[in-house]
């Protein structure tokens, strides 16, 4: 069915044009099917990355500053290297920074789920973690001191209560075959202004239409588009139709950048309640006074306290359709991407086995903010979603490309091993919404960082650091047994 996200941004490609060519040409559908190694080859490269960090400290743990290098690699293409260190999460002090975007003959980059952000994370908090072993001080505690935000310290306790921090052992302190470790890493994204159309539609029927130009792929925006009408309008959620997905419709922004709901909602909420107001003034005109003074509530008209009609009977006063419309960021006014960025964070429970190398993930605990939650369900499913992704980064995937040729030597899926089903461990979403409001972005946010907390955790079981992705027994091993991997 393929997909779509960011990393189609960059353009359909020449199998794509050719696919709506042939379309155009024979005014039918175009099928265009490319098997597993056609797939790896054809979608680029997640970029890969080399990160160099050096940071001084003081006693009390405040950082001072320190220089950032960073190598991106690229491929045939320039651009889209960039890995996200330092972030805005901690204070850090002075940073200076260098990064070099490294070409090959291999495939051009192409963006996935947080682009260089997940890249940025696990360097960022397995060095956390190594200060905070230097320093013989608790890297949770460490972290409680150099993060930005009240909000995310709150849920450093949360999560530190979930998990059961309090049993984490010393790093390096375990000498058994089977070692436990516990880790943590934090998440920001900012929002990203997308320009957002909407129009809501009551028909005589009583049934309200609900039409953007936007996609849903996976991401529950047809269930949040329907919920938030209906919650502006004041009826149920089974009288709304929602229309999407057409070039013919209001427009809407692209799937990248977790821009979808954080710019259509605002869009619809302003369509929605055009149209509620339109159909208040008909209803108002038939039974005396002022439209301000009517309330759609439960799908009753209302004055007060007082029942007037039913939706059904309001509708039918109409005669005609009554069309709301909404727009954000139109033209040249491209100001607004949300109501605030979006914060998180995440504790990992895990073992590892140190005579294999083997890691056995057992809880993920994943705390997220997000806004005012629209449905339940798909947040959740964001967020799990999030953290599998980034545990396969962080313990499978390997993009193995030929040193000479550039061409990838594991094209398919025995040997670019993806997280399996048995290799789940417990993930439990919460989603954080004291002090939250409007709706914040959210599909990218989980991933960026479950790998860096999974590093920690080996880090705290084994007492060497493995300062490679993806977590292999070997380099597992050769930190056991060696120090450093």
């Amino acid at each position: 069915v393929g997909g779509g996200f960011g990393s189609k941004l960059n353009g359909a490609g020449k199998e794509g044009l050719t696919a709506g060519r042939i379309a155009a040409k024979y005014g039918r559908p175009a099928w265009l099917f490319c098997d597993r190694s056609e797939e790896h080859l054809d979608t680029g490269n997640r970029p890969s990355s080399r990160t160099q960090v050096r940071v001084g400290w003081k006693r009390d743990g405040t950082i001072v500053g320190g220089t950032v290098n960073t190598w991106g690699g690229t491929g045939v293409a320039g651009g889209g290297g960039g890995v996200v260190i330092p972030s805005n999460r901690y204070e850090l002090g002075r940073i200076e920074k260098q990064h070099a975007d490294v070409r090959f003959n291999g495939g051009g980059p192409r963006a996935f789920r947080a682009p260089g952000h997940p890249q940025g994370a696990f360097a960022e908090e397995l060095m956390l973690d190594e200060i905070a072993t230097a320093m013989g001080r608790d890297p949770l505690d460490l972290r409680m001191k150099l993060d930005r935000e009240d909000a995310r310290r709150e849920m450093y306790r949360l999560g530190a209560r979930l998990i059961g921090w309090d049993q984490r052992r010393a790093t390096g302190s375990q000498r058994g075959v089977m070692r436990r470790g516990m880790g943590v890493g934090s998440t920001n994204w900012n929002r990203f202004p997308a320009q957002a159309e909407a129009e809501v539609v009551i028909h005589p029927d009583a049934s309200v239409e609900v039409r953007t130009g936007s996609q849903d792929i996976g991401t529950g925006q047809r269930t949040a588009m329907g919920v938030v009408a209906a919650a502006r309008i004041g009826v149920p959620l089974d009288v709304i139709h929602v229309n999407i997905g057409d070039s013919t419709l209001p427009l809407g922004p692209a799937s990248g950048g977790s821009v979808t709901a954080t710019n259509t909602s605002q869009a619809m909420m302003q369509a929605a309640e055009e149209a509620r107001t339109a159909l208040l003034e008909k209803v108002a005109a038939q039974a005396g006074g002022e439209a301000g003074d009517l309330d759609v509530r439960d799908g009753v008209i209302r004055r007060g306290d007082d029942e007037l009609m039913s939706w059904r009977e309001a509708c039918g006063l109409l005669g005609s359709a009554v069309v709301g419309r909404g727009q954000r960021n139109r033209g040249s006014d491209r100001t607004y991407g949300g109501e605030g960025h979006s914060m998180g964070v995440q504790f990992v429970d895990l073992e590892v086995d140190s005579e294999t190398g083997v890691i056995h993930l057992h809880r993920i605990v994943a705390i997220q903010a997000c806004g005012r939650v629209v449905c339940r369900k798909t947040a959740e499913s964001q967020i799990i979603g999030g953290v599998i992704q980034g545990l396969s980064y962080a313990l499978f995937e390997d993009k193995l490309l030929d040193r000479r040729t550039g061409a990838m030597v594991n094209p398919n899926l025995e040997f670019y091993r993806i997280a399996g089903t048995m290799d789940m461990p417990r993930i439990e979403p919460v989603l954080w919404e004291e002090g939250q409001t409007g709706v914040r972005p959210l599909g990218e946010p989980p991933t960026i960082p479950t790998s860096g907390a999974i590093a920690c955790a080996v880090y705290n079981a084994i007492g060497s650091p493995v300062r490679d992705l993806p977590l292999r027994p070997d380099r597992v091993l050769a930190a056991v047994e060696g120090g450093v991997s």
